[in-house]
């Protein structure tokens, strides 16, 4: 069964079949064999012989993965689902855009004030969700028109983090 995810603007094809025990996973033209035990929220991975684990969290199209480990890097990676022909749910008229909180978390850092100019891709927020912490970026340049959570503030899934004016 082939999947299609998009990591940034890359989009790739991950081809799965059942082998054995385990998976074959073709990646880029590169194949791997896993095998994957679930847990509420990880995965316990075999990948080659080598032992992982993976902090899993999804939202609709989105997988946010973050690998454990010692020498880990901390900041997840953020995979979507391509959805082909669907509308973005976060735009409003007038070019504002309100970011939402894609899971339950804790805010951790506020960044930036309101008022601020920001940059596309600039981090204006820090959450911790289910032992990650998600990077919630400007997705286009713009003014913060206002901040509508504070630091340690426990927010909802679909919670209005920002408002952002387009600054086009």
């Amino acid at each position: 069964m082939d999947f299609q995810y998009q990591l940034g603007n890359e989009t790739t094809t991950v081809r799965v079949e059942k082998a054995g025990a385990g998976y074959s996973v073709t990646v880029n033209g590169q194949t791997f064999n896993v095998i994957a035990t679930p847990k509420p929220g990880e995965l316990a991975l075999m990948i080659d012989g080598h032992r992982h684990t993976a902090y899993v969290a999804s939202d609709g199209p989105r997988r946010w993965v973050a690998f454990g480990g010692a020498n880990a890097d901390p900041q997840p990676f953020l995979f979507t689902v391509p959805q082909v022909g669907k509308k973005a749910r976060r735009g409003k008229a007038g070019g504002h855009e309100s970011l939402e909180a894609q899971m339950p978390g804790l805010v951790r850092k506020v960044l930036v004030s309101d008022g601020d100019a920001v940059e596309q891709g600039q981090v204006l927020l820090v959450l911790e969700a289910m032992k990650m912490e998600i990077r919630v970026s400007a997705p286009h340049a713009g003014i913060v028109e206002k901040i509508l959570v504070r630091e340690d503030e426990t927010v909802g899934r679909g919670q209005v983090l920002v408002e952002l004016i387009d600054q086009a």
